[in-house]
């Protein structure tokens, strides 16, 4: 429910600073409405799909929208650590399960699909 969401929230934010030395505020929202993906990371191989599909501008079914577990809205503290292209928008994480409704979280997708200026260098 949404006590498990905002706990995985800070797990996430704590992880960040941990692993990328960032400062950023992770919220869980309720549903997919007035999304603008300027970016996003899909925190498991359906959550990219689901995000591939948005991104390109098409709609996604039913099915594909009762899949999403966790929709995340991520806020960086300091705008200044962001690529250009991003800039002080928020960066949406998706996190959701297969057809066979199992889950399996890819965290190095955070690692390696964040628009952090000092990664663009390393990826």
């Amino acid at each position: 429910g949404r006590h498990g969401l905002q706990a995985l929230a800070q797990v996430i934010e704590r992880w960040i600073a941990h692993v990328l030395a960032v400062e950023v505020t992770v919220e869980p929202l309720v549903e997919m409405r007035d999304v603008n993906l300027t970016w996003y990371v899909g925190l498991d191989a359906e959550g990219t799909r689901i995000g591939n599909t948005l991104w390109n501008g098409d709609e996604i079914d039913d099915t594909d929208r009762t899949r999403v577990i966790g929709l995340f809205k991520l806020t960086f503290r300091d705008p200044d650590v962001v690529i250009d292209k991003v800039g002080k928008e928020p960066v949406f994480l998706i996190l959701a399960m297969n057809a066979d409704k199992i889950l399996r979280m890819k965290p190095q997708n955070i690692v390696t699909g964040l628009p952090i200026r000092h990664l663009e260098a390393v990826t």
